[in-house]
């Protein structure tokens, strides 16, 4: 057995290099993930840094891809926006209807976000015709586009129901809104 004064020095020599030395999640976190990405052009730039945007670094990733880089115009950016955000509802609604078809669940709650996400797809496939005929009625349909993703965000509550698949849908499609509204706003 070590003399009690081993232990202790032993002990003292462990806390001073526990302080000292940097946690391990600390440790292991690249320095790039705390930087936001670059805006790949000048327009996504003008949309991300807008008033009604409610997550910049999710807009700054969402547009960094060739087709946002290539939008030579607000109008084409704009379009851009939408397509990214009718797929990204698309695949929320494909997990709904697949947890509803294979006999998962029968809560009217997950039916009810079943029928508003079919809501949110036209809607942002009406917007993108309305873009060069009514600017303005895109930028209030773009918007509008919202309710529908709180009726089921309301539907999950009052069920009491958590699927955080389709919560995660619903924070998406809430962040394209507000770009779709930034950008429909500026054209």
């Amino acid at each position: 057995m070590a003399p009690p004064n081993h232990r202790l020095v032993s002990a003292a020599i462990f806390l001073a290099l526990l302080i000292v030395s940097p946690a391990p999640a600390m440790a292991r976190a690249p320095k790039h993930s705390r930087q936001l990405p670059p805006p790949s052009s000048k327009l996504v730039e003008q949309v991300c840094n807008g008033s009604a945007i409610t997550n910049r670094r999710f807009c700054l990733k969402a547009l960094s891809n060739p087709e946002a880089a290539a939008a030579t115009s607000l109008n084409g950016l704009t379009k851009v926006i939408l397509h990214l955000a009718a797929t990204n509802a698309q695949h929320t609604l494909d997990i709904i209807n697949g947890m509803i078809t294979s006999g998962q669940t029968t809560s009217p709650a997950i039916k009810s976000c079943a029928g508003n996400y079919q809501e949110v797809i036209r809607s942002f496939k009406m917007v993108v015709g309305e873009l060069s005929e009514d600017p303005m009625t895109a930028n209030y349909d773009v918007k509008v586009v919202g309710d529908f993703i709180d009726y089921c965000e309301k539907a999950l509550a009052s069920g009491n129901v958590h699927v955080p698949q389709i919560s995660v849908g619903n924070r998406f499609v809430m962040n394209y809104v507000w770009m779709g509204f930034q950008a429909t706003n500026n054209l």
